[in-house]
């Protein structure tokens, strides 16, 4: 008795945007970090951070959010209220 094994068939379609078959790791969980600015200050200035505090960052309003995998850049996008918490509307996605 001979063990015919089928090929896997990954053609076009049936393949995610980073080729790879959407259902082999679909329910991999990952982590997604929004970094909406940065600020830059002395170990003596965070050593100073208390409740209530307010730390001001290189970011306005209008400037994008950048959504990063494993602090890889995958996606950059607007914030947006949804109820009562934040979100992220997507406007690019990295190739």
């Amino acid at each position: 008795m001979t063990d015919k094994k089928q090929p896997v068939k990954l053609v076009g379609d049936e393949l995610g945007a980073a080729g790879v078959d959407p259902d082999l790791i679909g329910s991999v969980e990952v982590e997604l970090e929004a970094v909406v600015g940065t600020a830059r200050m002395t170990v003596a200035e965070l050593m100073k951070l208390d409740k209530g505090s307010s730390v001001t960052l290189d970011a306005s309003l209008e400037k994008d959010v950048e959504l990063r995998l494993n602090g890889v850049a995958v996606a950059r996008g607007e914030l947006v209220a949804i109820g009562d918490q934040y979100g992220v509307r997507i406007i690019d996605i990295a190739r």
